[in-house]
């Protein structure tokens, strides 16, 4: 079958955006490959039927390319509308879209400009210094991520995402703490307790433990093995690999297995996740009454695949009150209308006081759950 190209360029100051479709009859199915100034950032597939028409497959191509081509202008035009924006949260929701985008200058800007307006904007701050991390500034990430763990000790996401860079800054110790912290935190954490034998691997390399092996090597295993029986989706041949790696004492080729699975799974969750983001460009307020529903069906869904992982269960409480909040707020309106349309409905007036102080005190829980996680 004959491979059909489309190629587009969209121009923003001093980036430069190039999308690329074609046809891949050898799987069938429709690619496109998103290049920022000559480097790749994104590739997308659209499967196909194996038997369809040359004149089906350019038509694909085609309007496939041309949706890809709107995705990115309708980024750029949010971002440029949340960075001449004075709303913290409008930059920290579009920087989530281009970090899961896999655009992390943009995303860095985004947050950088959240954190800049609201200086104690944890969730700002933690995503700032994943992006500092993927940048290669290692130091800014740390002070990024450290200044979100004091402002919210108890989040393990947190936590563990300090560790990470404390163990790409080679600092075991510290990575160890903190893979113990989040882990106290939430003890059915499996991507902690990869981590946390991730530590173990690079201080037995780095300082090797002067009893002897046996008990370091014991200690591995078992943040190891815990992670693959809290996630089961651990449990793959190249994890057997890792583990039998580290059983044999070959504790670099350990290493090297297990960072390259959590490598992995960072870019799946970062992928799957890119979509759902992308409704932030829509909604970058996250104020639309639709954006929390479908937050809420999602993480049902992700709570049914993990019903023990302790954040989910807490954002989907979240959610739930800020969906009753957004259903008060159009009831109250309501009231409203219908009592200048009638003033004499006395009855109603009193159940507009009591829906405007039940609201008060929903609104009140919500900025507590903020405050205190």
């Amino acid at each position: 079958m004959e491979t059909y190209r489309v190629s587009s360029k969209v121009r923003d100051h001093e980036r430069e955006y190039l999308i690329q479709t074609m046809n891949d009859a050898h799987v069938s199915a429709v690619s496109t490959i998103v290049y920022v100034n000559g480097v790749q950032k994104e590739i997308s597939n659209c499967p196909h039927p194996a038997e369809v028409s040359p004149q089906e497959i350019l038509s694909l191509v085609k309007v496939t390319h041309g949706e890809k081509k709107k995705e990115i202008e309708t980024l750029l035009q949010a971002y440029h509308r949340a960075i001449t924006s004075t709303s913290p949260d409008m930059a920290y929701h579009l920087g989530l879209a281009f970090f899961f985008k896999g655009f992390i200058d943009e995303a860095h800007q985004l947050f950088s400009a959240a954190v800049s307006s609201k200086a104690d904007y944890h969730e700002a701050l933690n995503y700032l210094g994943l992006s500092e991390t993927a940048l290669g500034r290692n130091d800014l990430a740390i002070e990024a991520l450290s200044r979100a763990v004091e402002l919210r000790p108890a989040y393990a996401d947190y936590r563990n995402n300090l560790g990470e860079v404390f163990l790409d800054n080679n600092v075991p110790t510290r990575a160890i703490l903190e893979f113990e912290q989040a882990i106290g935190i939430n003890m059915y954490y499996a991507d902690a307790y990869l981590n946390l034998g991730l530590a173990y691997l690079q201080q037995e390399l780095t300082s090797p433990t002067k009893s002897g092996p046996s008990a370091a090597l014991g200690r591995i295993s078992d943040s190891l093995r815990k992670a693959a029986l809290i996630h089961p989706g651990y449990g793959t041949p190249q994890y057997e690999e890792g583990l039998s790696a580290v059983a044999a004492g070959d504790l670099l080729r350990a290493f090297a297995v297990f960072k390259r699975i959590r490598e992995t799974r960072k870019e799946n969750h970062r992928q799957e996740f890119s979509s759902f983001y992308m409704r932030f460009v829509a909604f970058p307020d996250l104020v639309s009454e639709k954006v929390v529903t479908e937050r809420i069906e999602f993480l049902k869904g992700e709570i049914a695949k993990n019903p023990n992982y302790v954040d989910l269960h807490a954002e989907l409480g979240h959610c739930f009150l800020e969906q009753a909040r957004l259903s008060w707020q159009q009831a109250i309106e309501e009231f409203r209308h219908s009592s200048e349309i009638n003033p004499s409905l006395v009855k109603l007036r009193s159940t507009l006081e009591t829906a405007e102080k039940v609201y008060v005190a929903i609104s009140q829980a919500l900025t507590r759950i903020s405050e205190k996680g």
